[in-house]
């Protein structure tokens, strides 16, 4: 499915032939979200603020929502509380190790973190969302659905969907995209953007493809390249059940899925000793997605990182990250 020209790429995406009135981005979104067993629509959210703090000039509200299956989904918003006027925002999400009390540490930066469930402690990266916040963004640091302290483990969960005709995917960038529409229905908010490591840059990567409300992605060590690669050459034990999207190679790769978003903005953090992702994955990535921002003159616009070292969220690609959202949210 490499190089295909754009009519051929959006027919494969869609089974059907795409009418003249269906941008290939459309197509793509449709598709991925018959994929993934969930609506398309805009979801809808109902936010509950829990307590509301200033702290080092941000304003931090513990803030939660309902969501699929009776869950409850646990976030910070955090937001300068100087600021004037509308301000970008940036929707954290964090890897399989962590949760929103990671991202919204005080301490910036490499740190020792003990994992919810574990007596013993690891290193990551803390506070980053608190950062983005002290830089001017309005943030939103979820609690992935599966992760942390909320219940029963993501794969397990995503194996019991799939008995139902559902996705563990599909159930994630829900919650995802309620924080969108949180975001989309404030007054104090510009361009969303959507960032994450790990299990979070993937679930990042996917809800850039399949909502149109995101302006921008910066996926860090997702596992974003190609899932032809992957099988090919990758750890296939390494990701869990969530990550896995029945049939979704019938329809096209991520490169076939980026392509049709093109020129959307897009940054990729993927090491060249990543194990979510081997360097021919992303190699082949970047070969399929260039020429269509290219050919949209936006070439600028997809930036992808391949740094020598392996899965971890470094200064380095915080900084990069930092610096595109400033670059495409401002």
């Amino acid at each position: 499915m490499r190089f295909l020209s754009p009519l051929v790429m959006s027919l494969l995406l869609s089974g059907i032939a795409a009418s003249a009135q269906q941008p290939f981005a459309a197509v793509a979104r449709q598709t991925f979200a018959d994929l993934l067993k969930t609506p398309l629509a805009h979801p809808a959210v109902e936010p509950t603020v829990h307590s509301r703090n200033v702290e080092e000039g941000l304003v931090i509200e513990d803030v939660s929502w309902p969501s699929l299956d009776d869950q409850v989904v646990p976030a910070f918003v955090i937001r300068p509380a100087d600021a004037e006027g509308p301000l970008p925002a940036v929707i954290c999400l964090h890897g399989s190790s962590g949760g929103r009390d990671s991202m919204a540490t005080r301490e910036f930066g490499p740190g020792e973190w003990v994992r919810h469930g574990r007596d013993t402690s690891h290193t990551r990266m803390l506070g980053w969302a608190r950062e983005l916040a002290r830089r001017g963004y309005i943030v939103v640091a979820m609690t992935q659905r599966g992760l942390d302290s909320r219940g029963v483990p993501v794969n397990t969960q995503s194996n019991a969907l799939l008995v139902q005709g559902r996705t563990g995917m599909g159930s994630v960038l829900h919650e995802i995209r309620q924080a969108v529409s949180y975001l989309d229905g404030r007054d104090d908010v510009g361009k969303i953007g959507v960032t994450g490591m790990s299990f979070g840059g993937i679930t990042s990567f996917y809800t850039w493809i399949v909502d149109d409300r995101i302006a921008a992605a910066a996926p860090i060590c997702g596992g974003v390249g190609s899932l032809e690669s992957f099988i090919q050459l990758g750890s296939l034990s390494y990701h869990g059940t969530y990550w896995w999207i029945p049939d979704m190679l019938l329809k096209g790769d991520h490169g076939d899925f980026a392509s049709a978003v093109a020129p959307r903005p897009l940054m990729l953090w993927a090491p060249t000793e990543d194990i979510g992702m081997p360097r021919e994955g992303v190699d082949r990535f970047r070969a399929r997605v260039e020429p269509a921002y290219a050919q949209a003159g936006a070439s600028d616009a997809l930036v992808i990182h391949q740094p020598p070292g392996k899965h971890s969220f470094t200064l380095d690609a915080f900084q990069a990250m930092e610096a595109f959202f400033k670059q495409t949210l401002h």
